[in-house]
């Protein structure tokens, strides 16, 4: 095994890049649900639904990963996974910073 957990180069690349796409679909889920929901421009059974369906497609992704990564690999592939995640979650928070001007989602 070298340095790099098993993976090389490409294969970090390629796992920041879907940690970063996975990382942003949840928190701005989550983002849209705080808009919605918190702020009334919505129904109130959406915080359940969108609950739900971000609990179903991490366990979608995390069975993918298990059932297409090989073993030797899983460690680095989701090490690279939560670093792509957590910079899409410094993002995302960031741009909801600039959108609302320095105030919380919640406040109005």
């Amino acid at each position: 095994m070298n340095g790099l957990m098993g993976m090389g180069p490409v294969g970090w690349v390629v796992a920041l890049v879907a940690g970063f796409v996975v990382g942003g679909v949840f928190f701005l889920t989550i983002k849209l649900e705080v808009e919605c929901v918190v702020r009334h421009k919505g129904p109130e059974w959406l915080v359940p639904a969108a609950l739900y369906a971000r609990l179903a497609f991490l366990a979608v992704v995390l069975v993918l990963v298990g059932v297409l990564v090989p073993g030797e690999k899983i460690a680095g592939g989701m090490l690279g996974g939560v670093i792509g995640a957590f910079i899409a979650r410094v993002l995302v928070q960031r741009m909801v910073h600039k959108i609302c001007g320095g105030k919380d989602a919640g406040d109005d």
